[in-house]
């Protein structure tokens, strides 16, 4: 009885000491995981304007998930849909299926950002048939962080020629 009372107690400190460290490895895992899936949608979305030889954009998710939602609070997760006009910050309604793409809320620990939400157009990103980065090329940034002491912030840019990278 004693041998298994001194096996618990050994126990219960192996787990005391890993849960920590296990949370933040659930935390990493969860920013490259969104950091991933948003790459994947902005390569899928420049490879859908050039496939559909029309423009395409990237946004902020209104609540419904059926369009954009006129914010910069990319947490709220985002869309990837065909637009009719060069400047649009809507999804092209007489296209079907659109928004073809519609990712859910980001974990609230995560944090994702434009840092140069000015040059976004309230953080809309858009691609050309020809693959450039929509009206004027300016270039785009998000960047991904935690909420959590010592989270790396990664940042993903999208150039005026449609060249997409993370870091």
């Amino acid at each position: 009885m004693i041998e298994l009372l001194i096996v618990i107690a050994i126990a219960a400190i192996l787990a005391t000491v890993a849960v920590p460290a296990l949370q933040g490895t659930i935390r990493d895992f969860r920013q490259k995981s969104a950091l991933s899936l948003l790459v994947s949608d902005l390569n899928q979305a420049r490879g859908e304007a050039i496939k559909r030889n029309s423009r395409v954009l990237l946004c902020v998710r209104n609540a419904a998930g059926t369009g954009c939602a006129g914010t910069t609070n990319w947490l709220s997760g985002w869309v990837v849909c065909t637009t009719d006009a060069v400047t649009s910050t809507a999804c092209d309604a007489a296209s079907s299926p659109n928004p073809f793409i519609v990712r859910p809320a980001l974990d609230t620990s995560l944090t994702l950002v434009a840092s140069d939400a000015a040059a976004v157009a309230l953080s809309n990103i858009r691609f050309s048939a020809n693959s450039s980065q929509g009206a004027g090329g300016s270039a785009a940034t998000l960047t991904l962080g935690g909420t959590w002491s010592g989270a790396t912030a990664h940042t993903v840019t999208v150039a005026g020629t449609g060249n997409i990278s993370k870091q």
